[in-house]
């Protein structure tokens, strides 16, 4: 009771002044997901008990208002607003990479910052340290020196002379930095784009000048409107409506907030894209749009985990009638292969293929158990919270040393799911074999947040087909996941580990039931 208390106190005093909600907080946004979710929950529990002209009324009213409400209500964050810590890492970086690779984007900012009657903002006593060694905090007079030999020794004049200036405009002059998020971003783990993205990214940077970046922003806008497009030309109207309403509403997407930085949701739409082009038909196109998601970020490549198990049990026959070559799989897997060499190629001959060893090593270094933060998810952050627990703001080291000692159990548990999950989707529709890469991506990885709008394909395997009452509890359940995410923010807001420990349960739970129902279905249909 008192979790709703807190947000009817919310609620009562926001609503009580309209005035109030013109271009306001993100907390202010968050607290009336908390309200725009149930009805959307709802909606999806009835929807086959609704007149079909009612609820499709209702569904773009739910679009509208979540729309205006993720905008805030006013021009500001989606016209003019951007993200100069992510900017920082995206724009920055990826337009020198060159000259800063991905270990000196931090010391390299800060040299121009103290060489400039720095330092601006209070950072602290200590970075985050980033070479072939790995992550380690060191002194601030650490990256001034490193800082000063990648400007004598990587830097000419004149590129330094651009790098110090769009780096004080990005730390200075565009609004968005604070000593807080300053401190924050030099103990941040750096640059992670891959040399694919960082090849397609580094034009586009170059071209725009800092003065003018919130251009580039409307880069995903657009991406996210084709992805909304591919979902209405192959699933319908209602789906693309419940995607968007996922978009808008999601805990994923608060950060970084759409049109503030630029290609950071190419990947998630390239996924939705592959789906839809799965859905019509167009195998070999699929395969190349999720080889362009899987160079973008790597782990959309775990999208065709469905599709590769629905094949290997068709071709051993187990469970089936008669062996089977699915060869649209195959052409999906071609396709996949195709848009993987040729853009993996391009970015070898672009940045030379020293750059693919040292993004592959930084990744395993960043995705080891003591470089876990709690804004990470995962079967890993599952397995060791309680709910009830006392948690506190950030993920402490005896949490990162159970996370550890867990691995033998965590990759078991994984194994088996994922053995189950395959051999339920041998009769599964293709379409649902590949939106269920979400899966192997919880059980396997520990990922940040906001990669978790990458649950969009599920949302739209079920929104499909709201008839079935398996697609109406599981719409449901993942639009609930959202709505307990915008609730802890609002009424825990320095609660974190708990937040996401809470996630962590109810994606596991949801994929415990996901992987029942395939097998359930796979039984049925064959005994029929």
């Amino acid at each position: 009771m008192e979790i709703f208390s807190a947000l009817l106190s919310s609620w009562s005093e926001i609503l009580s002044d309209p005035q109030a909600l013109y271009n306001c907080s993100r907390s202010v946004s968050e607290s009336l997901k908390t309200l725009i979710l149930p009805f959307a929950i709802l909606l999806a529990l009835l929807w086959k008990y609704t007149p079909e002209r009612l609820a499709k009324r209702a569904l773009l009213a739910l679009v509208v208002i979540s729309s205006l409400n993720y905008a805030r209500w006013g021009e500001r964050t989606i016209f003019e607003r951007v993200d100069t810590y992510d900017l920082s890492h995206y724009y920055l970086n990826s337009k020198y990479f060159d000259e800063l690779g991905y270990y000196d984007l931090y010391p390299a900012m800060m040299l121009a910052d103290y060489a400039n009657d720095g330092p601006h903002f209070q950072d602290g006593n200590k970075y985050l340290a980033q070479n072939a060694a790995g992550h380690g905090m060191k002194p601030i007079a650490h990256a001034l020196q490193r800082g000063q030999w990648v400007k004598e020794n990587q830097f000419t004049p004149e590129r330094w002379e651009a790098f110090e200036h769009d780096s004080l405009t990005m730390q200075r002059e565009i609004p968005g930095f604070t000593d807080k998020l300053w401190r924050q971003m030099i103990q941040d783990h750096g640059y992670n784009g891959t040399p694919p993205w960082t090849s397609l990214a580094r034009p586009l940077a170059s071209i725009v000048p800092v003065e003018s970046v919130k251009l580039l922003g409307f880069v995903d806008l657009g991406l996210i409107g084709a992805a909304a497009g591919a979902t209405v030309w192959a699933f319908g109207a209602p789906a693309a409506g419940w995607l968007w309403i996922f978009l808008m509403c999601g805990y994923s997407t608060r950060w970084p907030t759409i049109t503030w930085s630029y290609l950071r949701y190419d990947y998630i739409c390239a996924l939705i894209i592959g789906m839809a082009l799965i859905k019509k038909g167009k195998y070999l196109l699929a395969g190349v749009v999720t080889g362009w998601a899987a160079t973008m970020r790597l782990f959309p490549a775990m999208w065709l985990y469905g599709p590769g198990m629905k094949g290997l049990v068709g071709l051993t026959g187990l469970g089936l009638k008669a062996r089977t070559v699915q060869k649209q799989l195959l052409v999906l897997a071609g396709g996949f292969l195709l848009g993987v060499g040729v853009l993996q190629g391009l970015a070898v001959v672009d940045l030379g293929s020293e750059q693919v060893k040292v993004h592959f090593e930084n990744m395993i270094d960043h995705n080891s158990s003591q470089q876990l933060s709690s804004r990470r998810v995962g079967l890993a952050l599952a397995l060791p919270y309680y709910p009830g627990q006392d948690v506190p703001k950030f993920i402490e080291p005896e949490r990162k040393e159970t996370i550890e000692a867990q691995k033998p159990l965590r990759f078991g548990i994984a194994g088996a799911v994922m053995l189950l999950l395959g051999f339920g989707l041998r009769n599964a529709k293709d379409e649902e074999t590949y939106a269920v890469g979400f899966v192997p991506f919880f059980l396997l990885t520990t990922a940040s947040y906001y990669y978790y709008v990458a649950r969009a394909t599920l949302i739209i395997m079920h929104a499909a087909d709201l008839s079935k009452w398996r697609n109406r509890l599981g719409l449901a359940w993942l639009l609930g996941l959202e709505w307990f995410m915008n609730m802890a923010e609002t009424v825990w807001p320095g609660q974190r580990v708990l937040a996401v420990g809470g996630l962590a349960w109810g994606i596991a739970i949801y994929t415990f039931a996901l992987t029942a129902w395939f097998l359930i279905e796979s039984m049925q249909e064959r005994k029929s």
